[in-house]
């Protein structure tokens, strides 16, 4: 008697099988993609963190060869990161620079070298969290490189110029001795700074946006050199704006823009800052680097932006 082999039956998912799935899949990369983001995230963060420790080092080096560290900027309109450029591996770029007022020693001059070094993209300069274009046309500069990082111009300054101080008992870039560590042709020596190097800021993070513009000021912060502060008169405090651009504030709090949308447009630019989540990255006056978050007490981050204050300012560990 034949008896007949059953045939075999191919096994498939069902329809809802295929759904459970996709659906369980759809989780695991939703779980995946916030902590890739994390990861990618905590490498940028600490790459900026280098750079900020590069800058810190080369500002110490400077100041080691030159009994002072770099002015904020000069009466030409030159940033003091045109004058640490050999100290973070850029001599060549520096040899380039013409140091004079007139010609092509002007940073908007055509065919300029120092207009083709504002538009030369340095790493150690720029965030790799700061989300935007590699270059610019603006004040005259057509690929002009926007900066991450400003240096520590005090902490009670409130605006770029007299005429515009938003705040009472204030002071203005345009005035001279401010009690930060970068301002107008002033070279400050680390025995100038009696609050401690260890307590003073000396270069911040900044939230630079060329295109986010409130009360006719700008979040443009860039290196090497300024067509709007040249011409500079340092000793009357006159010509020139935006001394911004070298220089920050910690008379408000750290990412104002995202923090105080309210304040004026002149407070607003003082504002340290960073595309980090809750905070900046800081070097202080030591070459130590220190992640400041944007909810730290005024009145321990204000007196950072003092030399000589005398006031008690101690960063937890």
């Amino acid at each position: 008697m034949n008896r007949s082999v059953p045939a075999r039956v191919r096994p498939a998912f069902t329809l809802v099988e295929l759904l459970v799935v996709i659906a369980i899949i759809g989780i695991l990369v939703g779980l995946l993609l916030p902590a890739v983001q994390a990861a990618r995230e905590a490498a940028r963060r600490m790459s900026c963190s280098n750079n900020v420790k590069q800058i810190g080092l080369a500002m110490m080096n400077y100041e080691s060869s030159f009994k002072g560290l770099p002015f904020g900027w000069n009466t030409h309109g030159t940033l003091w990161s045109a004058l640490i450029l050999p100290y973070v591996e850029q001599t060549n770029l520096h040899n380039t620079l013409l140091f004079q007022e007139s010609g092509l020693g002007n940073w908007d001059a055509a065919n300029s070298p120092n207009r083709a070094a504002c538009e030369t993209n340095l790493s150690v300069f720029k965030c790799p969290s700061m989300a935007l274009k590699d270059t610019y046309n603006y004040n005259g500069i057509t690929r002009r490189v926007p900066a991450s990082y400003r240096g520590n111009g005090g902490s009670d300054i409130s605006s770029d110029d007299t005429s515009t101080r938003p705040l009472p008992n204030t002071k203005s870039f345009e005035m001279v001795d401010l009690n930060g560590l970068f301002f107008g042709c002033k070279s400050v020596q680390f025995g100038e700074i009696p609050d401690g190097l260890s307590n003073t800021i000396m270069i911040g993070e900044s939230l630079t946006d060329p295109e986010f513009v409130k009360d006719d000021q700008g979040m443009d912060f860039w290196v090497i050199g300024s067509p709007q502060i040249d011409p500079c008169n340092c000793a009357g405090g006159t010509g020139g704006t935006e001394f911004t651009e070298a220089s920050g504030s910690t008379i408000v709090r750290i990412n104002a823009q995202l923090r105080d949308p309210a304040i004026s447009g002149q407070l607003m630019e003082m504002s340290f800052g960073s595309y980090h989540r809750g905070g900046a990255t800081f070097a202080l006056g030591d070459g130590s680097v220190r992640f400041i978050a944007d909810g730290i007490d005024m009145n321990v981050y204000r007196p950072l932006g003092s030399r000589d204050g005398a006031e008690v300012a101690i960063l937890d560990e």
